[in-house]
């Protein structure tokens, strides 16, 4: 792996909300959700110029919760509940800013940059140009975010052992076909590991 200078890069956390994990069973909870804070933690520790956060923040009525336009999930991350928290012993304190998504009813985000498009011309702004993506889940949110900035012109890697996937057959969303798709854009795929080794 080619090496990671800090200095210009951004560590992005995805949606590491309790609603995607087992501490939310009705919500959407994503297998082994809850083992990616103690990874994330260790990213969050490493001097990165910035470190940015998405968090679910949807209405009671979202499109996306079934019953309603797109019926594919079950409500969650509705916000101002238990399930729109950040995981526990996440260090939330190292968040520089927080970047809430999917708090219109009849607009999905997936991605956090479908929702706030200035995000690649604030970090060109700030001289980053490499953005290390990480949290829940790893074939959708991850893989949406990751997706538009190596659009736009960043180098991106997924840390996939700081993430965690789910298959979601009514959405289309599968966690091998969203990989091969993300390894066509140039999106690498990581350990946390090699990205402490690969940083300076």
């Amino acid at each position: 792996m080619r090496p990671i200078h800090l200095h210009h890069s951004a560590l992005l956390v995805v949606d590491a909300q309790r609603g995607f994990t087992e501490l939310c069973p009705g919500e959407l909870p994503v297998p082994r959700g809850l083992g990616i804070v103690a990874p994330i933690n260790a990213l969050l520790d490493l001097a990165w110029r910035r470190i940015d956060a998405s968090q679910d923040w949807h209405p009671p009525d979202h499109r996306s919760f079934l019953g309603r336009a797109d019926n594919l999930y079950p409500p969650h991350c509705v916000a101002g509940t238990p399930g729109a928290e950040f995981l526990p012993g996440l260090e939330t304190n190292r968040f520089h800013a927080v970047w809430r998504k999917g708090y219109q009813r009849d607009f999905e985000a997936y991605a956090v940059t479908a929702q706030h498009p200035g995000m690649p011309g604030l970090y060109r702004a700030e001289k980053i140009d490499t953005v290390a993506v990480c949290g829940l889940a790893t074939n959708i949110c991850c893989f949406f975010a990751a997706r538009d900035f190596a659009r736009a012109g960043f180098r991106t890697l997924i840390v996939e052992d700081a993430s965690a996937g789910i298959d979601i057959a009514a959405a289309g969303l599968f966690q091998d076909q969203a990989k091969k798709d993300g390894q066509a854009l140039g999106i690498e795929y990581v350990t946390v590991t090699e990205v402490m080794h690969g940083s300076h």
